[in-house]
């Protein structure tokens, strides 16, 4: 239970002040937050309560279904933003929508096993993003410099230390 309730909270609060006040509601006040926050819980716990009700019958499937939903969602984001500089946040938000929209579908519809579908939402999400992103507006250049500014840092690396357990260095 308090790992369900943490879950619960978390992604209420994670929805509701970082996507509905960041996207849709930009001078949202704090009595709308707290109202929004209460109509995701009860989601979330109906949510779970529906699951609960009919589980799936293997762990392996149960991780198929919360990985494939968050690697197909969230994997080829992060590993084209962290290369590529060309990815769009139009790329990202249809790899979001493509991975969970698969792995929620797959749980109603079987269409797959769940391992299936995860592995399906993933390599999916690697398809879409470079796509998409070739297809919609850019991000501009500055903002790309500045993201990507971090790159251009030098950072020195000390070879061949070791450490004896009082922190005097061996030669």
């Amino acid at each position: 239970m308090s790992t369900l309730s943490s879950l619960v909270l978390t992604s209420s609060s994670t929805l509701t002040l970082d996507f509905l006040k960041g996207t849709f509601f930009k001078k949202m006040k704090e009595r709308q937050q707290l109202l929004w926050l209460r109509i995701l819980v009860i989601f979330f716990i109906v949510i779970s309560v529906v699951m609960a009700i009919k589980p799936p019958t293997f762990i392996a499937q149960l991780m198929g279904i919360s990985w494939g939903a968050l690697a197909g969602a969230f994997l080829a984001p992060f590993l084209y933003g962290l290369y590529w500089k060309r990815v769009t946040r139009a790329a990202v938000w249809a790899s979001f929508i493509f991975g969970v929209g698969l792995t929620v579908m797959n749980i109603f519809t079987a269409w797959f096993n769940p391992i299936q579908a995860g592995a399906i939402a993933m390599l999916g999400g690697l398809v879409i993003v470079p796509v998409v992103s070739i297809f919609t507006p850019k991000i501009d250049r500055e903002t790309v410099d500045g993201i990507f500014a971090c790159y251009d840092v030098e950072v020195e690396a000390i070879r061949n230390t070791r450490y004896l357990p009082d922190n005097r260095a061996r030669g």
